[in-house]
């Protein structure tokens, strides 16, 4: 496959979803782009009657799909992307909007006169924040959680989300987060209600827009697909995990933790270790007693020797971890195919990735995949070069079901 000038093109990245309505309300940035679902859509010889995404996310494959009239289906493993991805694709009449933003400027009339709830048990939750924003924050979550109103509850959520993110002194530009100094960030809490407030409008403007076909996100294991999907869909557009070990959750703890879906460490590794792809604290550890059952193809655990003869101490650890993604995605994509309807096609946008200078071909690795469970004409695309290393690309795997 020719690579030579194939360039980062961050139009098909979560920074062309930022100024697009409900899909910017949050920035992700595994999230991957709008345009890339719609060129999809576009490019199908058939109307889909249904599209299925497994890993739903940030919900972007079912909220395209919604604004383009086709109706959909998701599946998703955490409960803060299923609440996330479900809101996202609500309707919202005008005086129901009307009713946030009036809300919203009460609550911050009045926001002194709130207790703030108990800050969230995050780890370091100094290096993220500092005490007056804390202090805010905490106040402007005991304020909506007074909120009855479901619609308008959940609107004043997503901006809590987004403020989170704003008043923090997180970056996550890198693998790892970084933090910057929380004494040098200046905090006045009347720009802080104007910021709040922003927001809101911000929010307000997407629900505007109500999506054009019903979709829902399920709360699911993407391994199997559930009986209420089976032979429901006929087209497949989603983006998995990619095997680069990096959390699955990485940049989803702090809104987990302020808005309670998670409550210890131990709850987030877990979650890590039961998604597909991603491994933090206890996950990592149960990699070292993973048994593989030896049914992919056979040069991708020639790979995964090659990985753990490494000169690197988590290098096992590591060989176990590819090998248990792509087993796990094997069980996915076979299920994913019995579910399919005939003449359907399957869409995964994937990346590659780098162990110690070996290179995992996922590409190929889904390919061969695909078609071992019953695809055809299987074809990849690369769509872009990735900016965090010159031998990563991302791609489209596809393939129909005859």
């Amino acid at each position: 496959m020719r690579r030579n000038g194939i360039k980062q093109n961050a139009h098909y990245t979560f920074k062309y979803n930022a100024a697009l309505g409900r899909h910017g309300w949050l920035r992700l940035t595994p999230a991957y782009s709008v345009r890339l679902v719609e060129e999809i859509l576009a490019k199908l010889d058939y109307s889909p009657r249904c599209v299925l995404d497994p890993f739903s996310g940030t919900g972007t494959t079912g909220l395209v799909c919604a604004n383009r009239g086709v109706p959909s289906l998701a599946l998703e493993i955490n409960p803060f992307l299923v609440w996330l991805g479900n809101t996202k694709l609500a309707i919202y009449p005008n005086d129901k909007v009307a009713a946030f933003l009036s809300v919203a400027k009460q609550l911050m009339q009045n926001i002194e006169s709130y207790v703030p709830v108990a800050q969230p048990p995050i780890y370091k939750i100094c290096r993220w924040w500092g005490a007056r924003q804390v202090d805010f924050l905490a106040r402007v979550k005991a304020a909506f959680r007074t909120i009855q109103d479901e619609a308008i509850a959940q609107l004043l959520a997503i901006a809590f989300c987004r403020v989170v993110i704003e008043f923090s002194n997180a970056s996550f530009n890198h693998v790892s987060t970084s933090f910057g100094d929380p004494t040098d960030a200046p905090f006045s809490t009347d720009v802080a209600k104007a910021t709040f407030l922003s927001v809101c409008e911000m929010v307000a403007d997407g629900a505007s827009s109500s999506p054009q076909a019903p979709s829902k996100v399920i709360a699911h294991d993407s391994r199997s697909i559930p009986a209420e999907c089976i032979g429901k869909y006929d087209t497949v557009i989603t983006s998995p995990p990619y095997p680069n070990r990096i959390s699955y959750i990485r940049e989803l703890r702090p809104y987990m933790y302020w808005l309670d879906y998670l409550k210890t460490s131990e709850q987030a590794s877990d979650l890590d270790w039961r998604a597909i792809g991603g491994t933090w604290g206890r996950a990592t550890s149960l990699l070292g007693t993973w048994e593989s059952r030896r049914t992919l193809p056979h040069y991708v655990y020639d790979i995964g020797e090659t990985i753990a003869g490494a000169n690197n101490k988590s290098a096992a650890l590591m060989a176990n971890y590819v090998l248990k993604y792509f087993e796990d995605m094997q069980e996915h994509l076979s299920s994913a195919y019995a579910g399919l309807s005939h003449q359907g096609s399957a869409f995964y946008i994937i990346g590659n990735s780098n162990f110690y200078g070996i290179t995992v071909p996922a590409e190929k690795i889904y390919a061969d995949m695909m078609n071992a469970c019953g695809f055809v004409n299987v074809k990849v695309r690369v769509v872009r070069k990735r900016n965090c290393n010159r031998q990563l690309y991302e791609f489209i795997v596809s393939g129909k079901k005859q």
